[in-house]
């Protein structure tokens, strides 16, 4: 064992790369019905296993090299990988990206109130600006231990609705394929394959300024690169087993908003103010860290006094966009970010290849 490596440290990084990724999209089901289940078994499993080698890849490598770097500003990952100009492009990008995505999760939490409690969105809406804010403002340790404690609690969820509905209703699946041929279920890919690159694609970009920080705090590369491995693993497991879970029930939760609740309360009729709390926490975890991150494109150092006027001039700003549906912004931003990320991978590979050349030249 390496000298000051420790598996408390390995599950942490695992535990925020989870938590970073869920949002609401993977709490809901959506992710798992659009992206796997849509595409009927064998489909499912071929864009979950090419997900899953993506995701592990990727993940690990870039939470190594984080560790290796050190990096003073986190975005800078995008040009060691590509290179100056198109390095820029990317932290020009990322930062609006994020900062966008952190708008739409403010709005997603006062819709998620409204729909399970009745009470007007301005209030799901100032409780998750106040709770990103606050928590961004502890700093990046603190932020990590929380959120990396809540994100395999709601893995843990999605994984008990995807498995119990497959317990319940086996036949599902192995007549989903049949169920698929008469309805429409809405894909976010015209095929298994490209839906396996994409759900991926757009996580890297999103991922790789966090990753590259969260390293530092590594006390060895081998630490890092095990965090990114399991973490991202855990995802994609959970996102099969809750793919198939909803797979299962396909021909009667296709045309649902959130399939994952349709199944809980299947299962267990008094779940909803659970389910609530739970899809709460989902968009919690990917609010904090994308203000963290648009924040730090800006300021490197959390301690300033800069730092700490960013979060709140951009958690107001946020605020007050979260008034709006961004629907449209989200269609455009969405696929042009899934194709920055196949063009990141490309990168990454190169970079991989050059680094390996030059050190046999050593």
């Amino acid at each position: 064992m390496l000298k000051g490596f420790k598996w408390g440290r390995v599950f942490t990084f695992a535990g925020a790369i989870i938590a970073y990724l869920i949002g609401s999209g993977f709490a809901s089901g959506q992710e798992a019905m659009q992206y796997f289940a849509a595409f009927g078994v064998a489909g499912c499993f071929g864009g979950l296993l090419l997900s899953m080698i993506i995701y592990v890849w990727f993940s690990s490598t870039i939470m190594k090299d984080g560790a290796r770097l050190r990096l003073v500003y986190s975005n800078k990952i995008f040009e060691y990988y590509c290179g100056k100009i198109i390095g820029r492009i990317y932290e020009i990008y990322t930062p609006i990206f994020l900062f966008l995505v952190f708008v739409i999760m403010i709005s997603g939490a006062g819709a998620t109130l409204t729909e399970y409690y009745g009470v007007n969105p301005q209030l799901g809406r100032v409780i998750m600006a106040l709770l990103a804010m606050s928590t961004v403002l502890m700093g990046l340790k603190r932020m990590v231990d929380i959120v990396s404690k809540l994100g395999p609690l709601i893995i843990i969820f999605g994984i008990s609705v995807g498995l119990a509905n497959i317990i319940m209703n086996p036949h599902g699946i192995a007549h989903a394929n049949e169920t698929l041929k008469h309805i429409q279920v809405m894909k976010a890919a015209p095929s298994w394959y490209v839906s396996g690159i994409i759900f991926p694609s757009m996580g890297c970009v999103m991922l790789a300024p966090f990753l590259a920080r969260l390293g530092i705090g590594a006390s060895s590369e081998k630490e890092a690169k095990l965090g990114g491995l399991i973490g991202a693993f855990a995802f994609v497991l959970a996102a099969g087993i809750l793919s198939f879970g909803i797979m299962a029930s396909i021909g009667t939760l296709y045309m649902k908003n959130v399939p994952a609740l349709f199944i809980a309360q299947q299962m267990f009729p008094a779940v909803g103010i659970v389910f609530s709390i739970i899809l709460f926490a989902g968009i919690y975890t990917t609010a904090v860290p994308m203000l963290w991150l648009s924040c730090n494109a800006v300021e490197n150092n959390e301690k300033t006094k800069k730092f700490k006027i960013l979060v709140i001039a951009a958690t107001i700003l946020a605020y007050a966009g979260g008034q709006f549906k961004f629907a449209e912004l989200v269609n455009i931003l969405y696929p042009i970010t899934g194709y920055l990320g196949i063009l990141l991978f490309l990168c990454i590979i190169f970079n991989q290849i050059k680094t390996k050349f030059k050190r046999k030249q050593v």
